[in-house]
């Protein structure tokens, strides 16, 4: 899978869906599991990606980072992962599919930012890229 707007996209909607969870009741069970297939199948990254995400997880609970920084930090590693591992577009589909459920009557964090003159907006765990003309 190379770097194109479908990665972008899945990225961004797990990332945001991500941030969400970090803010839900289920976080502590969810964590490991992402930790997981974030440490993109080895299991000496697991302990260390789970740390990362408890860290900055309390940190956007205690909001010391905003939302939109924080997704678009999840959104570079989720990218990263994606460019590695190609195969792993299904578990990161499915993380989100996962994450979407849990967050179902949940409050949603509302993330948006800027990145080189792409807009990425985000509401309910679905992301819209709006590219800017004249870049």
């Amino acid at each position: 899978m190379t770097m194109d707007l479908e990665v972008l996209t899945l990225a961004g909607t797990a990332a945001q869906a991500l941030v969400q969870a970090m803010v839900s009741d289920g976080w502590t069970s969810g964590r490991a599991r992402i930790a997981r297939i974030l440490g993109g199948g080895d299991p000496e990254q697991v302990p260390a990606v789970e740390a990362e995400l408890e860290r900055y997880g309390q940190a956007l609970r205690d909001s010391a980072i905003p939302a939109s920084v924080m997704a678009g930090h999840w959104q570079g590693r989720i990218v990263e992962l994606l460019t590695r591992r190609p195969e792993y577009a299904g578990e990161i589909a499915g993380l989100l599919r996962d994450l979407q459920d849990g967050a179902a009557g949940a409050t949603n964090v509302r993330i948006g930012g800027h990145n080189n003159g792409n807009l990425i907006i985000g509401d309910h765990n679905v992301a819209r890229i709006r590219r800017s003309e004249g870049r």
